[in-house]
């Protein structure tokens, strides 16, 4: 949330668990179910299900 000349304003972030370890990733806004990302030196799958993203190693490694 940010405050501009007093009106307040939010923006919804894109998330997901990163496959690799126990964190919370922010993803870019223009991400795409199928894109692949580097996170924690793993390239990784971006999926969206059931109305969430989630990441996966890519490749099934």
């Amino acid at each position: 949330m940010s405050e501009q000349e007093g009106t307040w304003s939010a923006v919804v972030l894109k998330t997901a668990s990163c496959a690799v370890v126990d964190e919370l990733v922010v993803l870019p806004d223009d991400v795409q179910p199928g894109d692949i990302i580097e996170c924690h030196g793993t390239q990784q799958r971006v999926t969206y299900e059931y109305g969430a993203y989630a990441l996966e190693k890519a490749g099934g490694v």
